[in-house]
């Protein structure tokens, strides 16, 4: 019996990972946007633990972002993966693992150097996120280290590698921001960020990271990258409009009217309605109105 299961999963081990995996969660981060998004819950780390118990955030981000570094490097000394081809052509699957992996070396092992929060990761979501960058590790490093392709100028490759760095700079330079303003602010509380994408949205490092995905999703062209640009928009979206929500709240006539949420420029003449009553958020769209105290919040 247990050499049948073996032999299962030995069987549709590829379809697993090539397939079932980027469906399940592309079918996850549509319940994660819908609870995050439609009914207020929100991930209990940083200002949003209510617990106040848990990991520091440096050692938190370490364990949970690690997986996604150190699975595709194991995949691809593994699989014996080549830069180039018998014919000394560039395999670009190659260099969208890289990209991949600089990312993750970046949030895994300079990023948690820098960071001084004085925030707490609920041991709950710090679990969950180091199984979702181990999974994510796995199917985006097996899909890149099993396919070879030559994309180099090819117009997704291209498209996509320029809009990931963009992604990758604007994600870079708001941490850098956020990292300056608590030194500064020097344990006194949150300050308005400014700078950057910060002048055109509130969560500019979560703009950025998206913009990232999206680029790596449009420059590998396949499924496992498309179900993981989708999970970090339905992940990241809801909780940049959170803080949006939290900012406007705190610092009220202080903050700047113009900026939105996640998106900039998005749908400038539109706004979303909030209807929260015991906390429960209904967002539909509106047209803009020109009343400043009623729940209408750009996004």
């Amino acid at each position: 019996m247990i050499r049948d299961a073996l032999h299962l999963i030995k069987t549709h081990w590829n379809d697993f990972w090539e397939y079932w995996t980027p469906v399940v969660m592309i079918s996850i981060g549509i319940i994660v946007f819908i609870l995050e998004a439609f009914a207020g819950m929100k991930a209990e780390y940083g200002r949003y633990n209510k617990k106040k118990s848990g990991l520091s955030a440096p050692i938190a981000w370490l364990i949970q972002e690690c997986p996604a570094f150190f699975v595709p490097l194991f995949l691809m000394f593994y699989n014996g993966i080549q830069f180039f081809d018998s014919s000394n052509r560039i395999n670009t699957n190659v260099v969208l693992l890289f990209l991949f992996m600089m990312h993750y070396f970046n949030r895994s092992f300079i990023y948690t150097m820098r960071i001084r929060s004085k925030n707490v990761v609920n041991y709950m979501e710090n679990f969950l996120a180091f199984i979702f960058c181990f999974v994510n590790g796995y199917q985006i490093g097996h899909y890149h280290t099993k396919f070879i392709r030559h994309d180099l100028f090819e117009w997704n490759f291209l498209l996509g590698v320029f809009i990931f760095f963009c992604g990758f700079y604007i994600n870079i330079d708001s941490d850098n921001r956020l990292i300056r303003l608590r030194k500064e602010s020097n344990g006194s509380g949150y300050k308005i960020p400014r700078g950057g994408m910060f002048e055109y949205v509130s969560a500019a490092n979560y703009f950025g990271e998206c913009l990232e995905w999206f680029g790596f999703a449009i420059a590998s062209w396949s499924l496992p990258g498309l179900a993981f640009a989708w999970f970090t928009l339905a992940n990241t979206g809801p909780r940049g409009y959170h803080h949006h929500l939290f900012y406007k709240e705190k610092f009220r006539s202080e903050y700047p009217k113009d900026r939105k949420a996640l998106i900039p420029f998005f749908i400038l003449k539109m706004e979303l309605v909030l209807f929260y009553p015991s906390d429960i958020l209904i967002g539909i769209f509106l047209c803009k109105t020109n009343d400043d105290d009623n729940l209408l919040v750009q996004y």
